[in-house]
């Protein structure tokens, strides 16, 4: 094979490579909770997290959790061996509408009559400035929205020597980037971004922040009265086929000694969820609940019935 062909059969291998991390999957049965599958590749050249986490479609977080070992910061050598996080358990919460997992920094959806979920990486609030945790809904959408920008973001840039003007129209300028959709939360939006680098951080002053390619493809489905679960669920518990898996995200900071972020919230949990005799490996749930690198890993097995 001479080297023009295999210039050719490389670029095409990346191009098909490029697409093949889908953010929509067959939705599992109910009582079944995994999609997705875990990716292990190579750095390329002048990667860094942002790049990788652009390119498989998750977010700075889930780069970094699944790559404890690694200096995130410098870069990545080419070759360098990355852990991709694209397996999830479903939050456990009824399947409908949107789903918004604020410490997984991930948002679910579960279009009505439909067999699929659609899953995307999100950017969330900042310590105090968290969107509520509640029930909401879709009130409307727009595509390149003007911005009005809150009292509190014009005091904080005014702190920094940056006047915002009180409306600010569309254009590469506007944070809101060429998507909004607003919610029955006053002035808590989802929204793409012109700081993509933000996916998976907390950087924003509530709202929630997507991928411009993420939120180009779901803004066809986002539907005025679509109801949006805004949940905060740290550990994940949950089954595919007879063995249970347990994924662990580090907790909102100001919710950090919540009940359900700790191990013993955690045996709870799965106590709660087995309801059945369970073979569970407790030595690797303390250390997942420990760790939280925020992939699902096989913790028990289900045991046959005599």
């Amino acid at each position: 094979m001479n080297k023009k062909v295999k210039k050719i059969l490389s670029a095409l291998f990346l191009l098909i490579s490029s697409n093949a991390f889908a953010t929509v999957y067959d939705l599992p049965a109910k009582n079944q909770s995994l999609v997705g599958e875990m990716k292990y590749n190579a750095a390329e050249l002048d990667d860094t997290i942002v790049t990788v986490a652009k390119r498989y479609d998750v977010g700075f977080n889930a780069v970094e959790n699944a790559n404890p070992d690694l200096n995130i910061k410098r870069g990545f050598a080419p070759g360098t061996p990355l852990a991709i996080p694209t397996e999830h358990l479903l939050p456990n919460r009824a399947r409908r509408g949107i789903v918004i997992n604020l410490p997984e920094m991930r948002l679910y959806y579960y279009p009505a009559g439909s067999h699929e979920v659609y899953t995307y990486p999100i950017g969330i609030g900042k310590i105090g400035k968290t969107i509520p945790i509640k029930q909401a809904y879709v009130t409307r959408k727009t595509k390149n929205p003007t911005w009005t920008p809150p009292a509190d973001i014009r005091e904080f840039n005014m702190q920094q020597g940056i006047v915002l003007p009180k409306i600010m129209p569309a254009g590469p300028d506007n944070p809101l980037g060429p998507y909004a959709i607003y919610t029955s939360l006053p002035t808590y939006l989802i929204h793409s971004t012109i700081f993509p680098e933000s996916i998976g951080t907390r950087a924003s002053f509530g709202c929630i922040r997507m991928y411009e390619n993420d939120i180009e493809s779901f803004y066809p489905f986002a539907q005025r009265g679509i109801p949006i679960a805004i949940i905060n669920t740290p550990i994940k518990i949950g089954w595919q086929n007879d063995r249970l898996y347990m994924e662990s995200h580090e907790p909102l900071e100001e919710h950090g000694n919540a009940f359900d972020a700790s191990l013993p919230g955690v045996v709870h949990e799965i106590t709660t969820t087995t309801q059945q005799p369970t073979l569970i490996d407790w030595e690797l749930v303390s250390y997942l609940a420990k760790t939280k690198d925020g992939i699902p890993h096989e913790v028990g097995i289900r045991l046959p019935q005599s």
